[in-house]
């Protein structure tokens, strides 16, 4: 009679801990690294949404198959150490609660490149233009759609030489310049530019200082830049698919030579594009 009265106490015990158990979450990669992002992902069940945040930023995660899926960058000069990243969990039941996981921020080596522009080119680097400009473009990098459109790896806009990578610290004209915001790529001007993903184009315009330039909306938050264009092949509203023509590049805007400037943003923020070339995101 005292051992089942021990069993139906353990086995109590046990469905009390399953009901305020927490899901499990699985972080790709386990680390994070200046400048790169970390997807986030929570097993669907019981659950009807999910937020989080993390180093300030506050993030959404997506229902996708079975699980809820968020991805969230690290600024490059972010200052390397343990960081909370927070969820807060909503349940079936209307009922939320908060799960924290802790997360290593590791510094990321960036190579310092200087490089000197002509006074016409360089004055177009003048505060005013590129605020102007850059909060035109900002207005589509807030808009976050609900619908995934990417899928698996995303493939370079371009074959072409790396001549500078993202995050290089810049001396322009032996002034320090903040971290290249993309990755630049050398070819010809009227080289074709492809989308690198399925999305949206979702701007188009020539600028002073960023050139002709076009961002495509891959869903989620997450969108690619490219500047410096020398005509558009795409407009804007237009689906696209990977591989389709959406540019030529160019050599306008501040730009020491013909090139392409590509750059990933995610919810806002810039990270390296060549990470989701490398992995599947």
């Amino acid at each position: 009679m005292i051992r089942l009265f021990f069993f139906c106490l353990a086995f109590l015990g046990l469905m009390v801990a399953s009901l305020f158990a927490q899901p499990i979450v699985d972080i790709s990669p386990s680390v994070a690294w200046q400048g790169k992002v970390i997807e986030v992902k929570i097993p669907a069940a019981g659950i009807t949404g999910v937020e989080g945040k993390f180093l300030g930023q506050k993030f959404k995660l997506y229902p996708q198959e079975d699980n809820f899926v968020g991805i969230i960058g690290v600024p490059t000069d972010q200052k390397p150490g343990n960081y909370n990243l927070r969820l807060i969990i909503t349940q079936t039941d209307g009922k939320t609660i908060e799960q924290v996981e802790m997360l290593k921020v590791w510094p990321t080596k960036f190579p310092v490149t200087r490089y000197w522009l002509k006074p016409s080119r360089n004055k177009l680097r003048a505060r005013n233009i590129i605020d102007n400009e850059w909060s035109e473009i900002e207005k589509v990098l807030l808009h976050e759609s609900e619908k995934r459109l990417w899928s698996g790896q995303f493939a370079l806009p371009v074959k072409g030489e790396k001549s500078q990578g993202f995050g290089q610290l810049q001396i322009i004209n032996g002034k320090r310049s903040g971290s290249h915001k993309g990755v630049d790529l050398a070819v010809p001007i009227g080289t074709k530019v492809f989308a690198p993903n399925a999305g949206q184009v979702v701007f188009t315009q020539k600028l002073k200082a960023f050139g002709g330039t076009v961002v495509v909306d891959h869903g989620q938050g997450i969108h690619t830049l490219y500047f410096h264009l020398s005509k558009f092949a795409a407009e804007v509203g237009q689906d696209v698919k990977q591989g389709d023509l959406i540019a030529y590049s160019g050599n306008t805007g501040v730009s020491t030579g013909a090139h392409l400037h590509w750059g990933m943003s995610v919810h806002n923020l810039r990270v390296d594009p060549e990470q989701w070339v490398k992995y599947e995101m």
